[in-house]
C-alpha cells in the first residue's frame, strides 16, 4: 500500500481560486462545493498557496472579507509529485503538520492528497482483510461482517463476501 503512488489515489478534482479574488469569494466557493480547502493560483495557473479552514480561523480573528487571497493564503505551498509514494506523502504531511497536500506535476496542479484519501485507503485495506477471512465463517457471521464492511465503506463499493464453498 505505501509503495503506491500519490497520483494513483489523489483526488483529481481540486477547487481553485485566483490569488486576486477576495476572501469572500473563496468562502462562497468553499461553502457551495462543501470543501475544506482551495488551492490559490497565480495568473499563469501556477499553484502559489492554499487556503484552508485553519486559515479561516486565523483570519476571522481580525481580518476583513475584502482581503485578497494572496494576503490570506498559506504560503509557501507545500506540494508533492504524483510519482511520489504514499509513504512520502504521509511522512511530509506529518512533518509539516498539514492535512492537505496539493499534487503538482511540471508546475501545474493535477490533484490533491488529503487525510481523507489516507483514511479511505485504510478502510479499503481493512475490508479486504475481513473479506479474506470471511469464507471460513458461518453464514450468519458473514452477513454481519458484510453489514460492517458496508458501514465502513460508505461512499465506496463494499467488497462482496463470498459464500463458503
Amino acid at each position: 500500500m505505501v509503495d503506491s503512488t500519490v497520483g494513483s489515489v489523489m483526488t483529481k478534482h481540486v477547487k481553485t481560486i485566483s490569488s486576486e479574488k477576495s476572501l469572500s469569494e473563496c468562502l462562497k466557493l468553499m461553502k457551495d462545493y462543501n470543501v475544506g480547502s482551495v488551492v490559490v493560483l497565480e495568473k499563469n495557473e501556477i499553484p502559489a498557496g492554499i487556503f484552508t479552514e485553519r486559515d479561516l480561523i486565523n483570519v476571522a480573528a481580525g481580518g476583513s472579507l475584502d482581503l485578497k487571497m494572496n494576503q490570506v493564503m498559506s504560503k509557501p505551498l507545500t506540494a508533492i509529485s504524483p510519482t511520489a509514494t504514499l509513504w512520502d506523502a504521509i511522512s511530509l504531511m506529518g512533518k509539516k503538520d498539514i492535512r492537505r497536500l496539493p499534487v503538482v506535476d511540471k508546475g501545474k496542479l493535477v490533484g490533491i492528497f488529503t487525510e481523507r484519501d489516507v483514511f479511505r485507503l485504510l478502510i479499503v485495506r481493512q475490508s479486504l482483510i475481513l473479506e479474506s477471512v470471511a469464507e471460513y465463517l458461518p453464514a450468519t457471521t458473514r452477513e454481519q461482517l458484510q453489514s460492517l464492511i458496508g458501514r465502513m465503506t460508505t461512499g465506496t463499493t463494499p467488497p462482496k463476501i463470498s459464500e463458503k464453498t
